[in-house]
């Protein structure tokens, strides 16, 4: 076995019912309307993934048996383990919540350290938002430095499933990632950048040689990201006994805490820190196409196109039911753009063009052309390749049909001659978001989004075939009770139609 999960948590969380669901196929509605009889000791399955030399090992233990499993000699289950699942009841206290952590990460510690936790606190449909709050509190205030943890808060009710699926979709990720090659962190700029920024704001000043152990990345790119951070002024250096000891300028924290960390995947999925709370699902339809912004060069906005008024600032400006996240400054989008794109240039990356990031509640590409740039937003859920050259040439078209337009408003700031570009632009969105719909339907293309609606597509399957395959076990019953009687009564036409009746099923339903 190459890759082992374990499911662990107090008895009556949900643990088996999530294992039967996200990797035995089970339908959710017949498991949340029948308990399942408690597990004993411990079940195990094989999960075997197409294309994947690798076998996922799947352990349950059973909740009655957590003395066992975390205070005894026995918790050497866990060791090599990959991903360790803790279901937690979220109606339980906030102190048996944490106390229950806490035995976890001990385990973890003495048995296997380098797995990553993912706490789920299930059955949030039972509780308010100020039960969720308080854990989300004290978990923070407990464990905000623990590092390879992420809380999530999960159920199985229709209106929180279909995210609570696609937790189990990260999970399965996590359990099979492979180490990145040295090479490709170069190309992930801003994350390895913010998460210098990152250390230095939190530990005020550090070592350049503390940074490289803690991030433990390779001492060349590092000194690359340095080198660009202290040439903006974001980032200044001071010898000390030989040390190069770094702090933040004030530029360096106003403009990295309030522009860059919100655009930045690493915040939007996982802290620095390591340990990441995410909110309960939020549960609004995100447009496949939202806009897009028009920039010259220097990341000064020449227009915006929008699918309706205001759409970018209502999907992407802020993130619903987050007290914690500062808003996105849409007008400086483009400037860090520019930024990007001219930072890159120093770490010879020669076009910026197809760069994409993607958080919670956005996606955003990158298309460069000649003189301008276009950032354009959607779902994050959206595969943009089938698309991609159609949105590349609809702006390469703009920009030649209105060239001397665009032009003026490069030398000038005039944008008049630009407006009819939105009410065009609009249109072609809601085009596009129609003519992907389409190919969605007739299964030209699939992404994540729609991935998750034929899940939950399956399960109602599954619940119409049940019922379908109950009645018909209720008529067999019924033709059973019926069959006796007429023999009883010795009833010949009635033994005839009960008979006949067994012929239909039987043709019906012939294996």
């Amino acid at each position: 076995m190459s890759k082992k999960v374990i499911f662990v948590g107090p008895s009556g969380a949900g643990k088996t019912t999530l294992r039967k669901i996200f990797f035995e196929g089970e339908n959710s509605s017949k498991l949340l309307e029948y308990a399942l009889e408690p597990t004993f000791g411990e079940e195990s399955l094989i999960l075997r993934l197409p294309k994947l030399s690798e076998d996922v090992g799947i352990f349950d233990l059973a909740g009655q048996e957590n003395e066992r499993w975390l205070e005894t000699e026995e918790r050497s289950i866990f060791n090599n383990t990959k991903v360790i699942l803790v279901i937690i009841d979220v109606t339980a206290s906030l102190d048996f919540i944490l106390d229950f952590i806490k035995k976890v990460l001990e385990v973890r510690s003495s048995a296997t350290p380098d797995s990553f936790i993912y706490v789920l606190l299930h059955k949030i449909d039972l509780v308010g938002q100020k039960k969720i709050r308080d854990i989300k509190a004290g978990i923070k205030g407990a464990y905000s430095e623990v590092k390879s943890i992420k809380f999530l808060f999960t159920s199985l009710k229709k209106q929180y499933i279909t995210q609570t699926f696609s937790y189990f979709i990260d999970i399965m990720k996590k359990c099979l990632d492979d180490v990145i090659p040295e090479d490709g962190l170069m190309f992930n700029v801003i994350d390895e950048s913010i998460k210098i920024v990152s250390i230095i704001d939190t530990e005020v000043s550090i070592s350049k040689k503390e940074i490289q152990e803690k991030l433990n990345r390779p001492e060349k790119l590092i000194d690359y990201l340095l080198e660009s951070l202290v040439n903006k002024d974001h980032v200044e250096i001071t010898y000390v006994k030989s040390q190069e000891i770094l702090s933040l300028t004030e530029k360096g924290k106003d403009y990295f805490k309030d522009i860059l960390k919100p655009l930045s995947t690493g915040y939007l999925k996982e802290s620095e820190k390591g340990t990441t709370i995410l909110e309960p699902p939020y549960e609004e339809k995100i447009p496949s196409f939202i806009g897009a912004f028009i920039a010259d060069k220097d990341g000064r906005t020449l227009l915006s196109i929008e699918l309706f008024e205001n759409a970018l600032e209502k999907f992407i400006g802020s993130i619903p039911n987050n007290e914690d996240t500062i808003p996105i400054d849409l007008d400086l989008i483009p400037m860090f753009i520019s930024a990007l794109e001219k930072f890159s240039l120093e770490l010879n990356i020669k076009d910026l063009s197809g760069f994409s990031l993607k958080g919670s509640n956005l996606k955003m590409n990158i298309f460069g052309y000649e003189d301008f740039t276009v950032t354009f937003f959607m779902n994050p859920d959206i595969n943009i390749d089938p698309v991609q050259n159609k949105i590349y040439n609809y702006f390469k078209n703009i920009f030649e049909e209105y060239e001397k337009d665009f032009e003026n408003a490069l030398t000038s700031g005039q944008i008049d001659g630009l407006f009819p570009v939105i009410d065009q632009g609009r249109k072609w969105l809601e085009e596009l978001n129609q003519s992907y719909e389409e190919m969605i339907i007739n299964l030209e293309i699939f992404d994540t989004e729609h991935a998750k609606i034929l899940y939950s597509k399956m399960d109602e399957l599954y619940k119409r075939v049940n019922i379908k395959f109950s009645m018909t076990l209720e008529k067999i019953k019924k033709l059973k009770v019926n069959l006796m009687k007429a023999i009883i009564e010795n009833d010949v036409e009635e033994l005839k139609k009960i008979a006949e009746s067994t012929k239909n099923l039987s043709a019906n339903y012939t294996i």
